[in-house]
């Protein structure tokens, strides 16, 4: 009796539970057709039977129970505790509250399919039937007998085990092939890809490897990386290996003018994997995007390969390795890439490119701001236009404190901000693989920039602007979050809510425990799927196109477009009101919906990926590829290129 009732108690938390989560969720505009369809009915049907059923039957029981305390039972007080009808629901509920999370954990996707509602409402009401059968059956047995249905410790434990034994076997099974239909492909043709995400009927006339910079005209600028093993001391002490470009972290930063052809050769001197050059948020040809097994076969140790390409687009970028990525930037293969517009500035401008990186060390993770957590000192006289260039080459949203004067975010992903506004103690977040410039005018005191809150005194990692290399600022404060939505004044733009798209996509993010590449982890899905099954969306150039992106998971997911940049047209329904938001890497945060738009306007095959790179290397990886296009390259354990 008084399992029963914490059972019955228990039951009624998780339908309270489930039920709000559900109704919080589709108010704030998730994705909860799986929620309704299959998780709040498994636990509101046996919930509703508890009350109907249940709760009466165990009143009546209790009544029984006092009255037993002065008179005997009768036999019909003895059947209603047995009766296998007020047991059953709290059974019921503890099935469909396991069903629920099992569906939410392992069989989450989107969009819902017909089959799987079907699967699992099929395996959930076989369950309630043996179940039925059994509370059944103890009960004819009671009434029979007058006593339980227990039988020797033997019998109970062969029971026990002959239903365990089973469901052991059938996870066992399932954990193998599942864990077996997960392997990726040793190696697969990205041609093949193509086709199985279009059909197959779609004509490929266009090698990426065609889609190229100027080949023949000599360059304006030249630079040369060297990827290569280096052993570098942490501020800990610490010595560590690191995978840097040109023996330093991060790599060369390299500045060109708007409008100049670079040239810039990668050597692989001992990088056992390979490596390869992405230049992030740079819209480059194709075939210069520097992705493994994609655009280009990964450069091996010892072999090089040359990248051109004409830098229209003034802005701050950086460059990064993109064979196993998750891995190679993490070790240290990255750096800074900045196009200077072609205009004179209208006086002195100190001009610094800040990294935000973060470090496995021994007890744990090192975050860095600029160089390793280093107190970092930097001059600027009074009266200089400051500009700082953040880069978060992390894999989170990266938190930026700035104190001691007023500023203004000038750029987001290397476009300017219209009209940009004053603010002071506005926390900057960041998003990974984003960018944002901060320009403010030098004061004759001190400027500070952490990536906490709190006393620098205290803090190593911080970067300190003064006129005379001396000083501590003012202590960073905590104060309002900027919102680039709200940021800056409007002005024209391509696009708007109302425009007529010729493509209209949705991704819908999500995560899950399940199988990758044969290893069991919690994988972060795209419309349900990882790749190589995620969506290979296609377009024509000159289309104007509008995604939608929705989070219905529990992590951030700063979602990259290469070769192209995005308008964001609006969040969570509202349109964005203040400056026109461009960006190529949009942080998407838990429930958050947004749309935005772009013209394919660079044809190829264009990676579309979390960049959280321990995301993209369990399969959050999309792909935008223009009609007429397709990729020779192969990838797999059995070529040289790793997906991610």
């Amino acid at each position: 009796m008084r399992s029963s009732l914490i059972w019955t108690g228990i039951s009624g938390l998780a339908f309270f539970v489930k039920a709000t989560v559900v109704v919080l969720l589709g108010a704030s505009g998730w994705f909860v057709e799986d929620k309704v369809t299959m998780q709040l009915p498994m636990v509101a049907i046996p919930a509703a039977a508890i009350v109907l059923f249940s709760i009466p039957a165990a009143k009546a029981i209790r009544a029984a129970a006092v009255k037993a305390s002065k008179e005997p039972l009768t036999v019909q007080d003895r059947l209603a505790a047995a009766a296998p009808g007020w047991v059953f629901p709290v059974l019921v509920s503890f099935v469909g509250s396991l069903a629920a999370a099992v569906q939410a954990f392992f069989i989450a996707q989107w969009p819902l399919k017909i089959g799987t509602v079907i699967a699992v409402w099929s395996v959930y009401a076989m369950v309630v039937y043996l179940l039925w059968i059994r509370q059944k059956r103890s009960y004819c047995h009671f009434v029979v007998t007058g006593s339980p249905k227990t039988g020797t410790l033997a019998v109970r434990i062969s029971w026990k085990f002959g239903v365990l034994l089973p469901v052991v076997l059938v996870a066992a099974v399932g954990f193998m092939f599942g864990a077996k239909a997960s392997r990726l492909p040793e190696r697969m043709s990205m041609a093949d890809h193509m086709h199985a995400h279009t059909g197959g009927n779609a004509p490929q006339f266009v090698n990426v490897t065609e889609l190229t910079g100027p080949r023949t005209r000599t360059p304006d600028r030249s630079f040369t990386l060297e990827a290569k093993k280096t052993m570098i001391t942490l501020p800990s002490g610490e010595r560590k290996e690191a995978w840097t470009y040109n023996g330093q972290i991060p790599g060369p930063e390299l500045r060109v003018n708007q409008g100049e052809l670079v040239e810039v050769t990668l050597i692989n001197k001992d990088i056992d994997e390979g490596v390869t050059n992405h230049w992030h948020g740079v819209d480059v040809p194709n075939s210069e995007d520097g992705v493994a097994g994609l655009t280009q076969d990964a450069v091996m140790p010892q072999e090089r390969h040359v990248y051109r390409f004409t830098a229209e687009q003034a802005g701050t970028n950086w460059y990064h390795s993109h064979q196993q990525s998750s891995k190679q930037v993490q070790m240290g293969l990255y750096g800074v890439f900045i196009v200077e517009p072609d205009t004179t500035l209208p006086y002195k401008t100190a001009d610094m490119a800040v990294v935000l990186h973060n470090w496995q060390v021994e007890n744990g993770t090192s975050v860095s701001l600029g160089e390793l957590n280093r107190l970092q000192r930097k001059i600027a006289e009074p009266g200089t236009l400051v500009r700082l260039r953040f880069v978060n080459a992390g894999n989170m949203r990266a938190p930026i404190h700035i104190s001691g004067v007023p500023f203004q975010v000038a750029a987001i992903d290397g476009t300017d901000i219209h009209e940009p506004e004053d603010m002071t103690d506005s926390r900057l977040d960041l998003a990974a693989g984003g960018r944002y410039d901060v320009t403010f005018v030098m004061p004759n005191t001190v400027v500070g920039i952490s990536r906490q809150t709190g006393p620098f005194a205290h803090d190593g990692n911080v970067l300190v602007i003064s006129p005379s290399n001396e000083g501590i600022p003012p202590d960073a404060v905590k104060g309002p979050i900027f919102d680039p939505a709200s940021y800056g004044t409007p002005a024209k733009t391509k696009f708007g809510l109302d425009t007529r798209y010729d493509r209209n996509y949705k991704l819908v993010f999500d995560n899950r425990l399940g199988f990758y590449n044969g290893k069991f982890t919690f994988v972060h899905t795209i419309n349900g799927n990882v790749f190589p099954d995620a969506p290979m969306h296609t377009v024509r150039e000159g289309e104007l196109v509008k995604i939608t992106f929705v989070n219905r998971g529990f992590d951030d997911h700063p979602m990259h477009l290469h070769g192209h940049h995005i308008q964001v047209l609006s969040r969570n329904g509202k349109a964005v009101t203040g400056s026109p938001w461009i960006a190529d890497t949009l942080n998407v945060a838990p429930g958050e919906t947004y749309k935005v738009a772009f013209i394919a306007d660079n044809p190829g095959i264009w990676m579309d990926h979390c960049h959280n790179l321990d995301h993209a290397a369990v399969g959050m990886s999309a792909h935008l590829a223009y009609e007429g296009v397709f990729s020779p390259f192969e990838i797999g354990s059995a070529t040289v290129n790793l997906p991610e």
